[in-house]
């Protein structure tokens, strides 16, 4: 024999697994949109780095530099990607690319086994709880019909 347990919400029965399925599978997904969108927005900054980098090299590498950009690339790798560049770095190394890149990955990743899980719960007919009932009879004992005795 199974159990489907109904609470009443707003006068009406809801079916409480189902109700907290769609409320991950809503929240999870709205995450791991913006989790897709800071993924993409790292790698952009990744490249935009780079890019940063090779200019900042190339101008340094003119007989007169006009004016030193290695700076800008600095702040531009800190503050959005979380990662440091010495001056004089031509380029991110492969550990520096993909170590800012792992962050937002496993950040889509995590969101994408909540929407599973969510939809899991959602998915759900029925949740068979292993609770135990028993009903146990205890009669119940007789009162004296005095509890106190009688003053002499």
């Amino acid at each position: 024999m199974r159990k489907i347990m109904y609470f009443r919400v707003a006068g009406r029965d809801v079916h409480l697994p189902k109700l907290i399925g769609a409320f991950i599978l809503f929240a999870a997904l709205l995450m791991f949109i913006q989790a897709s969108a800071v993924m993409f927005d790292s790698w952009d900054t990744a490249k935009e780095t780079n890019k940063c980098l090779q200019l900042a090299a190339a101008n340094n590498a003119r007989v007169d530099p006009s004016e030193d950009v290695y700076p800008l690339c600095q702040d531009l790798a800190k503050d959005y990607l979380g990662i440091r560049v010495r001056h004089g770095q031509e380029s991110l190394t492969v550990r520096q690319f993909w170590g800012a890149l792992l962050a937002p990955i496993a950040g889509i990743l995590f969101w994408l086994a909540m929407l599973f899980f969510g939809y899991i719960l959602y998915k759900t007919g029925d949740l068979v709880l292993p609770i135990e009932e028993d009903i146990k009879i205890i009669p119940e004992q007789e009162k004296p019909a005095r509890p106190f005795r009688k003053k002499k």
